[in-house]
């Protein structure tokens, strides 16, 4: 079968380089992310700040601008998901938590974190916090085979794990009912 040429009007040729550029994930340059990311780390340190201060209302709407800024940080979705529990607002709170943990998810899968056993703890953390004990329970079971000899996940291990997570009166304070999924 023979091609034949298409001609491309201007138009068209710039309808497909910003469908491809936006396939690719080319939207932000560079030096963008870097600013969203450090305003997002000033604002995670204000949050911090009101949080000490237990200005629930600020800590939440700062963190809520950081996730805006840096929605691929856990660490920022878990913030806000124990500080909407505090404030009382747990359907907001487990939102976060949801986000928090697909963060979790996605730097466990990671190459790098293959040997690091810091992401699967924290979903650990976030399962329990949201109520989701037994899941947590089995990804903790895992650790000693995923992460042999790692010091984080036989520190973990041997402090009793979840179950002593869940004690934590820190924890619990900011936890999920169990049965509210």
């Amino acid at each position: 079968m023979e091609r034949t040429a298409v001609p491309w009007s201007r138009h068209g040729r710039i309808l497909l380089a910003s469908a491809i550029a936006g396939l690719a994930g080319c939207g932000e340059n560079p030096a963008e992310q870097t600013r969203r990311a450090r305003e997002a780390e000033l604002l995670a340190a204000e949050a911090a700040f009101a949080i000490n201060l237990r200005d629930w209302p600020r800590a939440e709407q700062t963190l809520a601008r950081a996730t805006e800024l840096d929605p691929g940080r856990a660490d920022l979705w878990l913030s806000l998901g124990s500080t909407r529990v505090r404030a009382g607002r747990t359907t907001e709170a487990r939102e976060a938590y949801l986000k928090a943990l697909r963060g979790f998810e996605r730097a466990a899968d990671a190459a790098a974190a293959k040997t690091d056993p810091v992401p699967t703890l924290e979903q650990i953390r976030v399962l329990a916090l949201l109520g989701r004990m037994p899941e947590a329970r089995a990804l903790a079971a895992e650790l000693p085979r995923r992460f042999a000899g790692h010091p984080r996940a036989r520190a973990f291990t041997e402090a009793g794990g979840v179950a002593k997570l869940a004690a934590d009166p820190a924890f619990r304070e900011i936890a999920l009912a169990a049965g509210a999924r």
